[in-house]
């Protein structure tokens, strides 16, 4: 019998510059992503992640991606998470 095993997609709740909180994808979105009522998907976040996860720290992704201070910081905390 085989298992299928489904990739959950990691998110982070941020608001970045219109100051909305929202849930966005830090991974590519799956391509059977709808985009309604979901997850947003965001490049300059999923750069953030990806750079997080190299070892960039928060004040840096805050200068490079202009992110607020706050989005860049849960940022790194998910890239740490995912790391362990």
């Amino acid at each position: 019998m085989t298992v299928l095993t489904l990739r959950r997609t990691p998110t982070v709740r941020l608001a970045l510059f219109d100051g909305v909180e929202r849930d966005y994808l830090l991974d590519t979105p799956p391509s059977t992503a709808t985009g309604f009522g979901g997850p947003v998907y965001d490049r300059l976040v999923h750069a953030a992640y990806v750079l997080a996860r190299q070892g960039y720290d928060a004040h840096w992704l805050t200068r490079f991606a202009e992110l607020p201070s706050t989005a860049a910081r849960r940022i790194t905390e998910a890239a740490a998470r995912a790391s362990h």
